[in-house]
């Protein structure tokens, strides 16, 4: 079968491995031999465009129908084999990246709930048996004494030593601290805070000790148990149960809260801790109303308002503990004062208290809600004004995009009329160049150039003028 060879098909049979005498069977031949063996993709996709450019040439040539021999089916399943091998490739890593990302993500889930207790466990966590709290609390309570002369109580809150007790248990700069072992260790004040009857020691012995973890007088209510730890009447390390009356109780003397029990205190539980059901310290246990007709009524300075003082263990110098030391005296003068008549006066002092306080709160209450309608109403009108300038701004936005995917959209019509303007022009110049009228049959190859011209300036048009 004799025909011109130009350069393209020439090309084609070079691909194959062929020589211009080459027949469309030889052709099928070399391609499926070709196509059998592990070659890349860029490879294989050249050596197609060949085959399919010789069947072409020759169909139009002889206008032939291949026989069945010459279908591609065969190379399509070479095709489909390697696809296969490809997805099957792809398939197996998708998996793997899903797990990995599901385990990061479950990794980082773990890590937020441990740093910032992102979901609140505690009810997940039951109530310590009643005789396990106290001897885990025990190690941890100590008896306070300055000379001779026993004080009270106090409680470890850092395994380094440092003890929290009532600022008035502790009024020299040195003493002794006695566990319920029997050893006894020698402690200095670092800091004492008459206003809340606040003070911190720190042994000076070097070792780790067991200590109290602090809880959060805050979310102390109405019913609650609550153990009493501390030393009364010489009795080391004596536990009591009550439950809290309240946990915001004032006094004139002292600028802190406290929580109201009727876990029984005497002489020598002062400075002891005030624990609830979880075993943490919800406050200092600082003093009691006593009377012939007065019993139950205890108060423990909360833990919440000393805290910062418990965190910074700021040491005070000499002369700021002397100063500090001589306001715990007319504390204790002030507050004694205060308890003798309270204990004489105490069913009508605190009917007062309580009707003050629910004066108090009235008044407050009113003026939170005034505040907040006021609140309310500035919000109102701040909405208003908000969401009418949102919405012309809005207009003004739809405007605007209006008018320029006009623009582009007029534009675009035209860069593609333009494009499809100089497609024709161009094919009818190649028409005459080869003697031909307009709009003749073109030659393969230059056919696809054109064409190929005329995708990249409609291409140009559509990145040019975006819709």
């Amino acid at each position: 079968m004799s025909t011109t060879i130009n350069d393209d098909l020439k090309r084609c049979f070079e691909i194959l491995g062929l020589n211009e005498n080459s027949t469309l069977e030889d052709a099928h031949n070399s391609y499926k031999n070709i196509t059998a063996q592990r070659s890349s993709w860029d490879d294989i996709k050249e050596k197609t465009w060949a085959y399919d450019f010789i069947k072409e040439h020759y169909r139009s040539i002889n206008h032939e129908i291949y026989p069945e021999a010459l279908k591609t089916s065969d190379v399509a399943e070479s095709f489909t084999v390697k696809e296969k091998a490809v997805v099957s490739k792809r398939s197996l890593r998708k998996p793997f990246f899903i797990s990995f990302f599901i385990a990061l993500f479950i990794l980082a889930l773990l890590f937020l709930i441990l740093r910032y207790n992102v979901f609140d466990l505690a009810f997940l966590r039951k109530e310590m048996d009643l005789s396990a709290l106290i001897r885990s609390v025990k190690p941890a309570v100590v008896t306070i004494s300055t000379g001779e002369t026993q004080r009270g109580s106090g409680f470890l809150i850092s395994k380094d030593g440092y003890i929290v007790t009532n600022a008035h248990v502790m009024r020299d700069k040195t003493g002794k601290a006695a566990f319920s072992d029997g050893s006894v260790i020698n402690v200095e004040l670092v800091l004492v805070d008459p206003d809340r009857d606040f003070a911190l020691l720190k042994a000076l012995d070097k070792r780790d000790f067991s200590f109290l973890p602090l809880g959060d007088s805050a979310k102390c209510s109405e019913g609650d148990t609550v153990i009493a730890a501390g030393t009364p009447l010489s009795f080391e390390t004596s536990f009591t149960r009550g439950i809290v009356s309240s946990s915001k109780r004032s006094f004139p003397a002292y600028k802190s809260a406290f929580i109201q029990t009727d876990a029984a205190l005497s002489p020598g539980n002062s400075g002891g801790p005030l624990i609830n059901m979880k075993g943490e310290v919800v406050g200092i246990n600082s003093l009691k109303i006593s009377g012939r007709n007065v019993e139950g009524i205890g108060f423990a300075v909360s833990i919440n308002d000393v805290k910062q003082h418990i965190m910074n263990r700021r040491h005070m110098s000499d002369d700021d503990l002397n100063k500090e030391l001589a306001r715990v005296e007319s504390k204790i003068e002030e507050m004694n004062s205060w308890r003798d008549d309270a204990s004489r006066n105490a069913e009508k002092s605190f009917k007062e208290k309580q009707i003050e306080e629910q004066w108090d709160r009235e008044r407050r209450k009113k003026e939170f809600y005034d505040q907040v309608d006021e609140a309310n109403k500035n919000l109102k009108e701040q909405r208003i004004r908000e969401e009418k300038r949102l919405r012309e701004e809005a207009e003004q936005y739809r405007g605007q995009m209006k008018e320029q995917m006009e623009a582009r959209r007029k534009a675009l019509s035209e860069c593609l009329q333009t494009a499809n303007y100089y497609y024709q022009q161009n094919w009818n110049e190649a028409c005459t160049s080869i003697g031909q009228p307009g709009r003749c049959k073109l030659s393969y190859s230059a056919a696809h150039i054109l064409e190929q011209r005329l995708v990249q300036q409609r291409n140009e048009c559509f990145r040019l003028y975006p819709q």
